[in-house]
């Protein structure tokens, strides 16, 4: 909120946000809305609904005969920023079941439907502990199912972040048995040890830190039509849109967009994106690494076990 309307209590000024979020989505708000999402009273409702009326006239006004609230012919947002994503991430939390019906400042939610997807099984305990050393800067040992070996392998991990990839969850980690930082699926993580301070620095995980631009472009073998279609999908300016990450994440959004399969192997359809600058991000990544193992390098005689 700006400064010039006076400082407010962080609870009011959520209550405020609440009324102008419902009237830009819905176009109504009523006394009970605020009473049963904020559990207040129905007077507080009545002062909240008032002075949000003082900080934007005409915004508000009163339905006689639906006996609600409503949005003015000239409503303005003057609290919020509306953004579609905020808008679907509620959408995404009540249909998995993250927010339940009376949690979301989404009072009536429009019919839609989403793909199911296999849930991963996460121990609650599990994660519980890596937060823990994430947080605390601690080092455990764990039994980890890795696709390279056949049967669980006991590692030594220094947490240092978790990352979600679109389809499942994963904690960033010195590893001390590869001497290198790696994701390891928190699905797969079992048996962990006891916590200690750690002797690796999440400083050294240039991979992590350091961003890396990915331009992309819609497949050139598209018929043109469906090029432009793409272009308004992803906002592209000039047939392209420059997309800014870190390294590690890279890696994923190429898999996720299939742009590390073979091109001319999948049918255009199927492949809508393709990568323009895939020889700068190549050099990108090499000159990551090459800096990232310098230093673990120059650390090892003080994190040898």
């Amino acid at each position: 909120m700006d400064e010039d309307r006076g400082p407010l209590r962080w609870n009011v000024e959520r209550r405020l946000n609440f009324i102008e979020l419902r009237l830009y989505w819905e176009g109504r708000i009523n006394r009970p809305d605020l009473v049963r999402f904020f559990g207040i009273s129905v007077p507080q409702a009545s002062q909240d609904l008032a002075r949000y009326d003082q900080i934007a006239p005409n915004n508000l006004l009163y339905d006689k005969t639906a006996k609600t609230y409503v949005a003015g012919p000239d409503f303005r947002p003057v609290l919020i920023k509306p953004s579609a994503e905020a808008y679907f991430a509620q959408l995404r939390s009540l249909a998995s079941g993250g927010l339940g019906p009376g949690d979301s400042w989404i009072g009536r939610p429009p019919t839609f439907a989403r793909v199911p997807r296999l849930q991963r099984h996460y121990d609650p305990e599990v994660l519980r502990r890596l937060v823990r050393c994430i947080r605390e800067k601690e080092e455990l040992e764990v039994n980890y199912l890795s696709f390279s070996e056949d049967k669980t392998a006991r590692r030594v991990i220094a947490p240092h972040a978790l990352g979600f990839d679109g389809q499942r969850w994963h904690v960033r980690a010195f590893c001390f048995r590869a001497f290198s930082f790696r994701d390891f699926v928190i699905s797969r993580l079992s048996e962990l040890g006891k916590e200690y301070k750690t002797r690796a620095s999440a400083s050294w995980d240039l991979e992590w830190t350091e961003p890396i631009e990915m331009q992309l472009a819609a497949n050139p073998r598209l018929p043109p039509k469906m090029r432009s279609a793409i272009e308004a999908d992803y906002g592209m300016q000039r047939g392209s849109v420059l997309v800014r990450t870190s390294v590690c994440s890279s890696y994923y959004l190429e898999s996720q967009l299939n742009l590390d399969l073979d091109a001319d192997s999948i049918a255009p359809k199927r492949l809508q994106l393709v990568l323009l600058n895939r020889g700068e991000v190549a050099e990108r990544r090499a000159e990551i690494r090459r800096r990232m193992e310098d230093l673990i390098r120059d650390a090892a005689p003080g994190i040898a076990a």
